[in-house]
Formats: structure tokens, sequence, C-alpha cells
């Protein structure tokens, strides 16, 4: 899961473990959390390294910038994580075949 530090991320991982699913979760930010990893989804190639790794059933995509503030001084993350981020995810879903 990408955004898997974020509020959505950090709760669906918790409920989806709850259910006894194995997860891995991956994000910007630095944190010492068991099935974690760094990634930056702005980048081709730390995401298709991450897929090197496993094989994945599912993969939610919930990295995003968001909010106002975010949006008006930092367009420019905003615009690399949401659009670019999405557009890599598409690409690697394409090519390796997860849901």
């Amino acid at each position: 899961m990408t955004g898997g530090a974020g509020f959505i991320g950090t709760n669906l991982v918790k409920e989806l473990q709850s259910r006894g699913h194995e997860v891995t979760a991956a994000d910007l930010y630095n944190t010492d959390r068991d099935n974690y990893v760094r990634v930056d989804v702005r980048n081709y190639r730390q995401l298709e390294n991450l897929f090197e790794d496993q094989k994945y059933d599912y993969v939610y995509h919930l990295a995003a910038e968001y909010g106002r503030w975010n949006g008006e001084a930092y367009y420019e993350n905003l615009w690399q994580t949401n659009v670019m981020g999405s557009k890599n995810m598409i690409r690697l879903q394409e090519k390796l075949g997860f849901r």
C-alpha cells in the first residue's frame, strides 16, 4: 500500500492486519514500524524495486499531497505526487497485473 504512513493508510493497515492479511506499507516518511518501506511514488524506479522483491495480489494506492496550502505553496509536489505517482502505479499495474 502506498501512503501507508498517512491517516487513512495507517488505519487501513491496522484493519487489514486485524483480518489476517499480510501488509507492506510504503510511504515517503521514515518510521520504525514492521513491514514498512520508504518509497517515493514520484520515482518509478523506487516503486519498481519494491515490486521486484515480492509479488502482491492487491495494492492500495493512497499516497497523496492534499490541502489548500500545499496546493498553493507547493503545487509542484502536489502535481508530482498525485499525478505522476498515480501514473507510475498504473504503469506497474499494467505490467504486473495486481488488483
